[in-house]
């Protein structure tokens, strides 16, 4: 008896490991920081406002193993979907558009490549806040547009990111 149910244990432990291993499942494509968000993809960074802030913004493609090929993120601004969010969520309501001028971002066409055999691809962004009014608070507010392979998180495929003054 025991025999007879090693044997069955042991066939169905195979059934259950085979599988198409050329088959790879991926989550889906979405900011990171917006997962840290308090609520609504709105992510807030308190900055000195005396210099120049560098900060990672990334696009992270989540699964078990890395991708096998480059894929490419394009990200852009979503200024209307920030309204809409204002609107919805009124504590948001007092961040204002992040002036152009105020930020750079590296590569200037705003892609993010997640290189072969990585998970996240990244923009740099220099905010320049020392020409910011630092009693006011700002939001940049981006949204993954595009990507080359793979869908978007729903939920985290936008980002805003506010930044006030410590």
């Amino acid at each position: 008896m025991k025999s007879k149910l090693l044997l069955l244990m042991s066939c169905a432990f195979f059934l259950l490991s085979c599988g198409d291993d050329e088959e790879m499942q991926y989550a889906n494509i979405y900011f990171p920081l917006s997962t840290w968000a308090s609520k609504s993809d709105f992510f807030i960074a308190n900055f000195d406002y005396a210099k120049d802030t560098t900060y990672i913004v990334g696009a992270y493609c989540g699964g078990s193993i890395p991708v096998p090929q480059n894929v490419s993120v394009s990200i852009g601004l979503s200024v209307d979907s920030l309204k809409k969010l204002q609107l919805k969520e009124p504590s948001f309501a007092s961040y204002e558009v992040l002036p152009e001028g105020s930020y750079d971002i590296t590569p200037a066409d705003t892609v993010a490549v997640i290189k072969e055999n990585t998970n996240r691809g990244d923009l740099r962004i220099i905010f320049h806040t020392t020409k910011l009014d630092p009693t006011k608070q700002y939001v940049l507010p981006l949204r993954i547009k595009a990507t080359s392979h793979y869908e978007l998180a729903p939920q985290h495929s936008y980002l805003f990111f506010g930044i006030k003054k410590q």
